[in-house]
């Protein structure tokens, strides 16, 4: 510490004199600004003597100097001096708070600070200040605290002693600012006619009796209302004092005011409780990060949200919500390093993960934390989820992707229409001059073809003009056997085998005949796909009832769906197939055929193993 202070006074002696300046300049009010720097300036050089050279004769000899050039009177120059020396510490203790390279304990480097002035303030106080109520003691009580009067009196702290007959015998400077009487006022007083409150107050008689008579010290709190109605938090120490023999002849009693130090513990107190509830009680998620980017707070919504506990993550790095991908490491590591260039990022879209393996978006804003010296300390994280509005983004983006084709659809209808028109004239026209049965039937597989086609442009025109399809009471084996003889001649079926398993008299379901067609010529076809190039493939389409409900169900053993994609297969415009294979939209217009007679549908997929759809309508009570 001896270094550090010699570094501050010869490198910072301008900032020291300027605010010590400001400072006596209270001290002494009637003083010009000129006349108080230059007092400040000599008093430097007097106290650099004693606390760099360590010579205190020296210093002394420069006091001097300066008493006797600005004051009338040496104790009126010394307790000048002494009050400026006083102020002196703190700015000392500042200084060098903020030149340490580390965290220092200021009450630590306080105390220092004050043994390091005492011998010079001591050396005054005997000099130009000798204190009567010393010299009238009597002797027994030196050992025990005259040698350190002074130095309380230097330090402000309130301090007196009562003999054995609880007279006050000795009463300090600090007593007589804290109590606001003189000391001539209270010597030869006993303590409890002067105080009466003193006698119930924390049982002070049973205190100072139990001091007196086997030696027991003890220390409490007191409140101390002023003539001014402010009011003073006392800590208050009781202490026996003994002879050269160690009899008990007096006791001491210490009286320190805490008011200001109890006021900011109370301040810090209520700041930390509000500080906790605003965390607590935050609806976004906030993680506070050191240096190293490791968590040292992690709030109740960030629990909520990520499913971890506090203890669970404190000292470890975002990593473990980020989802376990080179890419995503990758933008961490870019997000740390712009957080210490530019000092923040707002509204960051990411994709983080909870503890159950979710993928969440989140929307996030990182503010660097810098000491006093522009050091990194450390970071704010805040995280909004914003996972639900994502989806929603997404399905307006998806909408306006589906205006797009509906808008295109119907333009290009009467085009499709055309061309399918006159091939289903020339097959009716082929169905009525052959008279081969065989032919007949293909010739019918065409015109069924055409017409799912027509269907098939008109799902899409409806994108953009909705038009109401005729919804009747139909039984859905009619339709999967109809769905059988349009897709065995598909030639990704050509090797497969179709199997069917139609329950007789599952009842009957209220939907649109065509739309219910198409979705199950949808799944069949996606399932063709799957199989495509197996020699084994087998498509196994079931039907059955259960209560109130109809079932049907798809399967086959084709490569099956990954895990990941399961949760998006019924989302427009995605899909597994190879580029220009697959549109994405058969799906999610089945799913939506479903949901729109009340029904519901499901998969079921194991990668490498197949994949089963359940479809399930409500049936029509008769």
């Amino acid at each position: 510490m001896q270094k550090l202070l010699r570094e501050i006074l010869v490198t910072h002696s301008d900032a020291i004199v300027t605010h010590w300046a400001e400072r006596v300049q209270k001290i002494a009010p009637t003083w010009d600004k000129l006349q108080v720097r230059r007092f400040v300036q000599d008093l430097t050089t007097a106290l650099t003597i004693f606390l760099l050279d360590n010579k205190l004769q020296a210093s002394l000899r420069a006091i001097e100097t300066i008493i006797r050039s600005y004051f009338q009177s040496s104790s009126e120059g010394a307790q000048t001096i002494i009050n400026a020396l006083l102020v002196n510490r703190y700015i000392l203790l500042s200084e060098m708070t903020q030149q340490q390279d580390s965290a220092i304990n200021s009450l630590e480097t306080f105390g220092m600070l004050n043994d390091m002035f005492n011998p010079l303030v001591v050396a005054i106080f005997n000099k130009y200040l000798p204190s009567r109520q010393i010299n009238q003691l009597p002797q027994e009580f030196a050992p025990s605290c005259i040698s350190n009067l002074q130095s309380l009196q230097f330090a402000g702290v309130g301090f007196f002693i009562l003999d054995r007959d609880i007279n006050i015998i000795y009463w300090n400077g600090g007593m007589e600012r804290i109590y606001e009487v003189r000391a001539r006022d209270v010597i030869g007083q006993n303590l409890f006619q002067r105080y009466p409150n003193w006698r119930r107050q924390h049982n002070m008689a049973e205190a100072i009796e139990m001091a007196m008579r086997h030696g027991h010290e003890k220390e409490f709190y007191s409140i101390k209302q002023r003539v001014d109605k402010q009011k003073l938090i006392l800590n208050i120490k009781l202490v026996p004092l003994r002879d050269n023999e160690n009899k008990i002849v007096a006791c001491s009693v210490l009286v320190h005011d805490v008011t200001e130090q109890k006021s900011r513990e109370s301040a810090l107190l209520r700041y930390e409780q509000y500080f906790e509830n605003i965390l607590n009680d935050a609806a976004d998620a906030i993680i506070l990060l050191n240096e190293n980017d490791r968590i040292t707070l992690w709030n109740k919504a960030a629990e909520t949200l990520f499913g971890y506990a506090e203890d669970e993550l404190f000292g470890k790095t975002l990593t473990r919500i980020t989802p376990d991908h080179p890419r995503a490491q990758e933008e961490l590591s870019r997000m740390d390093q712009i957080v210490r260039d530019k000092n923040f990022i707002r509204n960051h879209r990411m994709t983080l993960m909870t503890k159950s393996g979710r993928s969440i978006v989140v929307e996030m804003t990182r503010t660097a934390l810098r000491n006093h010296r522009n050091d990194f300390i450390g970071s704010s994280v805040i995280l909004r989820d914003i996972t639900r509005q994502e989806q929603l983004r997404q399905q307006v983006f998806q909408s306006e992707k589906l205006s797009a084709v509906g808008t295109l659809a119907a333009g290009i209808a009467h085009e499709v229409g055309s061309p399918l028109t006159s091939i289903s004239s020339l097959a009716q026209i082929l169905q009525m001059k052959t008279d081969s049965q065989e032919f007949k039937e293909k010739l019918g597989v065409i015109q069924q073809s055409i017409e799912r086609i027509s269907r098939t442009v008109r799902t899409l025109v409806d994108f953009s003009r909705p038009v109401a399809e005729k919804v009747e009471n139909i039984y859905l084996n009619n339709v999967i056997e109809h769905v059988i003889r349009i897709i065995k001649y598909d030639k990704r079926l050509k090797h497969q085998e179709i199997v069917t398993s139609l329950a007789p008299n599952i009842g009957m379901v209220r939907a649109s005949f065509d739309q219910i067609l198409q979705v199950f010529i949808n799944i069949c076809l996606n399932a063709a796909d799957a199989m495509e190039g197996q020699k084994d493939g087998l498509l196994q389409v079931k039907t059955w009832s259960e209560n109130k409900w109809v079932h049907a169900s798809i399967s086959d053993n084709g490569v099956g769906i990954p895990a990941n994609n399961l949760d998006h297969i019924f989302e427009p415009f995605f899909t597994t197939k190879k580029s220009g294979k697959g549109t994405g939209l058969g799906l999610w217009v089945s799913y939506n055929i479903i949901k729109s007679f009340s029904g519901d549908i499901k998969v079921e997929s194991v990668e490498g193993e197949g994949t089963v759809f359940l479809i399930s309508l409500p049936k029509v009570m008769t």
